[in-house]
């Protein structure tokens, strides 16, 4: 006859998976939040919304958004016109080709 399991495996685990909770319980946090922002005074233009609006996209656009260099501007322009060509192109001579298409039915 079979003598049960000891449960001592099941309670290693269990150990092992405690002491790395408390490992990562114990790091610290990293936080993705803004800095706080300082006070703002009771009166001038700072409360303004327009003025706050225009201060937080300047400083969007200034700290945040990465700029393309110049030749990623011209690459990018250059595909922009050869794609807007290859499709004008194609969309003309599907119109070209409706066009004789309506002229063979009505029979002008």
């Amino acid at each position: 006859m079979e003598e049960p399991k000891a449960r001592t495996s099941e309670r290693e685990p269990r150990k092992a998976k405690a002491s790395a909770r408390d490992e990562r319980q114990s790091r610290p946090t990293r936080r993705d939040t803004k800095p706080a922002a300082p006070a703002k005074k009771a009166g001038g233009m700072r409360n303004n919304a327009i003025v706050s609006f225009v201060r937080e996209a300047y400083r969007e656009l200034r700290y945040k958004v990465t700029w393309p260099t110049f030749r990623e501007a011209r690459n990018m322009a250059i595909i922009v016109i050869v794609l807007s060509t290859v499709v004008g192109l194609i969309l003309g001579l599907a119109d070209l080709g409706f066009y004789h298409i309506f002229l063979l039915i009505t029979g002008k």
